[in-house]
């Protein structure tokens, strides 16, 4: 699983030269030892676990970075990939988790500007998320009432043709419990960029690499305010839509563009 942040960051130079100092030959090596030690601290998974399956883990870390060479442009500011254990119903994927890691690392460098966010999602691994989705309303709806409505894109790759926009524009509302109006939008080209993504997310070529379909869907969603936040809240949503259609059996790539 692949999970990326984008928009512009302005970092610190002096977290860069701490890193040159401490021998930190490559700015990928610094952003992934900041995703490991927060990881630590919250007691998830990391690098830690060492060989194989770690017993009784859901998922744990594989490698981070990030694209820091253009201060002032929108790039792909961090991701993260991680490795996902076989189905646990005790489990969801790890949304939420894995963007809190990478949105703290992000405050520790410097400040930044979110445009998008990006999860390659192994649909063979998602399981019933619905309880959970249903527990996180009044999270959005606390944290959200007080911000304006936002016009969002969410960008669904890799889908088989059975798949239905109308469908999944349905029950991500219903999932969402009125804090979400959404809408089958333009058909989508593979070729062309959600407005908010800066490049082809990391891991979009593994896309291709597994047996899945080719086809692609917009969605033009509007959601009070717009955060981390929303954006991973929107992915899951549209996640566990895809679950429930029982279509998607390989990985899926969620883009959300704001």
């Amino acid at each position: 699983m692949f999970l990326g942040l984008h928009g512009v960051v302005d970092v610190d130079a002096a977290v860069i030269e701490h890193w040159h100092q401490g021998d930190v030959a490559q700015v990928d090596d610094g952003i992934n030892g900041l995703v490991i030690s927060r990881a630590d601290a919250y007691g998830w998974p990391s690098a830690h676990s060492s060989d194989g399956v770690p017993p009784g883990r859901r998922w744990w870390h594989l490698e981070a970075g990030g694209d820091w060479r253009n201060p002032g442009r929108q790039t792909e500011m961090v991701w993260c990939q991680v490795d996902v254990a076989p189905q646990s119903p005790a489990y969801r994927l790890p949304f939420v988790p894995l963007t809190a890691l990478l949105s703290d690392a992000l405050s520790a460098v410097g400040t930044y500007r979110l445009t998008g966010f990006h999860a390659l999602v192994p649909m063979e691994a998602a399981v019933d998320a619905r309880a959970a989705l249903a527990s996180m309303v009044e999270w959005q709806e606390l944290t959200a009432f007080r911000q304006p409505e936002h016009a969002v894109r969410v960008r669904l790759e890799g889908l088989p043709e059975s798949v239905r926009a109308d469908a999944l524009a349905a029950t991500a509302m219903d999932l969402a419990q009125g804090h979400l109006a959404c809408r089958p939008g333009a058909e989508a080209d593979t070729n062309t960029l959600i407005e908010g993504i800066a490049t082809r997310p990391t891991g979009h070529e593994r896309l291709h690499e597994v047996p899945n379909g080719d086809h692609c869907l917009n969605f033009d969603c509007t959601v009070q305010g717009w955060s981390a936040d929303t954006a991973v809240w929107l992915a899951e949503l549209f996640t566990e839509a895809l679950r429930q259609s029982r279509a998607a059996k390989a990985s899926v790539l969620v883009a959300v563009g704001a």
